[in-house]
This record gives C-alpha cells, sequence and structure tokens, in this order.
C-alpha cells in the first residue's frame, strides 16, 4: 500500500553522524545527483526480480499505471533515500489531470530541498525532471534543473534501469 507520508524521526534508521545544513548547502547539485542515484542502485538491487510478461501490457486507466508503478518505485526508492537520512514525500497537493504523474519533495539531511517531477503525457510519454533552486546573495535564485525520459512500462526494474542511466554522468 502506498503512503507518501511515512517518514522516521532522525534517531531512527539514520546513520548517526548527518552532513550539517552547511556541509549539504555547500554541496552542489551535481552531488546530490550522485546522492540520489547512490539511494535508486539500492532500490534497483533490492527489487530485481523475474519480469512476468503477462503483465507488461499498459493499462487503460493512468491512474492504474501510477499506482501500479511509479508510486510503487517511488516508495521502495524513498525507503533507500531514508537510509541515507533523506526525506521523499509525495506532493499531494499537486494533482496533474491530463498526465495524472506524481510530483515529489526530497528533503535532503541538511536541509535543502530537490523537486522530483514526473511530466508527459500518458500513455505517449514520461519524463523525470529533478530541479533545485538555491538562494544567492546577489541573486534571487540560480535554479538546476535536468530532465530524463523514460520508457513507460509496468516493469519497475526497467524503469529503474532506464532512471540510473539517465542520470549516469549528468552534469548541471
Amino acid at each position: 500500500m502506498h503512503n507518501p507520508l511515512v517518514t522516521l524521526p532522525l534517531g531512527v534508521g539514520h546513520p548517526a553522524t548527518l552532513p550539517s545544513k552547511a556541509d549539504d548547502e555547500a554541496m552542489t547539485f551535481n552531488a546530490q545527483i550522485d546522492d540520489i542515484t547512490t539511494a535508486l542502485r539500492h532500490t534497483r538491487s533490492r527489487l530485481l526480480a523475474p519480469v512476468d510478461r503477462s503483465q507488461l501490457q499498459l493499462p487503460r486507466d493512468p491512474e492504474v499505471f501510477v499506482e501500479d508503478t511509479l508510486l510503487y518505485v517511488m516508495d521502495n526508492w524513498s525507503q533507500d533515500l531514508r537510509e541515507q537520512g533523506h526525506v521523499l514525500e509525495e506532493d499531494l497537493g499537486w494533482k496533474d489531470l491530463t498526465s495524472h504523474y506524481p510530483r515529489y519533495v526530497l528533503r535532503m539531511a541538511g536541509g535543502s530541498v530537490v523537486q522530483l517531477h514526473f511530466t508527459g503525457e500518458y500513455p505517449r510519454s514520461l519524463f523525470l525532471n529533478i530541479s533545485k533552486g538555491f538562494r544567492n546573495g546577489q541573486q534571487f535564485s540560480d535554479a538546476r534543473h535536468l530532465q530524463v525520459e523514460l520508457p513507460i512500462t509496468t516493469d519497475a526494474n526497467s524503469l529503474l534501469a532506464s532512471i540510473l542511466e539517465g542520470l549516469k554522468g549528468v552534469t548541471v
């Protein structure tokens, strides 16, 4: 069952020492993407399983695809991010009636926030957008953004592999 609001207190299941807010703010967007990718690799290794070919047909209802595939992948990725001290939560205030794709807020250990937002038009396209805005004393924002094109598939392993491949070697 998908539960986007499940979070653990920092003392439970987290390393004894977490990066300080100053460390996190000094961390580049590329370093944050590397942290996210590390957790994603753990998620993929946990979820590797034989594919049931009978389940590869895309559902007609986009809500079924989102619930059975995207939310499943994101819930599992969230568990691995939590082990690194990060909190990934679905933005329940977000509702895209065209694609039905979800949006997430990732609170990095130390306090900064990264947005993960699925876009596209089901069943034609699916993209994962990862963005962050940085506050700077001389500027209002020094935002960073990357987009990864993903296959629309009910195979969670394939989806995870595509996210990993898309994030490999990213420089922003």
